[in-house]
């Protein structure tokens, strides 16, 4: 039951972060798209479209950096594969490797929060706002990518059937015939 809800909490999160990133994805697209219209058609550009350009993409980009450890996407070495019968090598290398990836991501996070008081003084002027919400994507997306990894290493390790994804994820706007495995259709 316990297993269950925690699937249910994941792909719950993994949904709402990959909503997040069509949301910023879109702001990205009108900022710039709102840039080159005003710029060209009215010969006058408007200065928040590269500040909301600026901030979509930086959230944009750590929320995907998530989606991307979440299915295992980030370090790839498919080279293990080939040695299933040694199973506790390719534990051993997924471990160390989960590893190397958790401590980078406690770096950011760390770093992340000790540079935000500092950016929180400075303003972006084309929004008004604190340019601490751009830096703040760091340690928040960074956050995301620990627990996301925590999740595919204990799948990886727990996986007993060597032929199947132990990191499936459905991947919104993606047909249901279709399955995505390594990001390959």
């Amino acid at each position: 039951m316990q297993h269950s809800l925690l699937d249910r909490i994941m792909n719950g999160l993994d949904k709402a972060v990959q909503w997040l990133c069509v949301v910023f994805m879109a702001l990205v697209v009108f900022a710039v798209s709102w840039q080159v219209l005003a710029r060209y058609v009215t010969r006058a550009s408007s200065s928040w479209t590269v500040d909301l350009a600026a901030l979509a993409f930086v959230w944009l980009s750590m929320f995907a950096i998530a989606l991307g450890v979440r299915q295992g996407r980030h370090m790839v070495l498919d080279i293990w594969e080939f040695f299933a019968h040694r199973r506790w090598l390719t534990v051993l290398i997924t471990t160390v490797a989960s590893l190397l990836v958790l401590l980078t991501i406690a770096a950011l996070v760390w770093y992340g929060f000790q540079a935000l008081p500092s950016a929180m003084r400075r303003t972006m002027p084309g929004l008004g706002v604190p340019f601490g919400l751009v830096s703040l994507a760091v340690p928040v997306g960074s956050i995301l990518c620990a627990i996301f990894a925590v999740e595919a290493w204990v799948r990886t390790v727990m996986n007993k059937d060597l032929e199947a994804d132990p990191l499936p994820s459905h991947i919104i706007f993606q047909p249901a015939g279709e399955t995505v495995v390594k990001g390959e259709i």
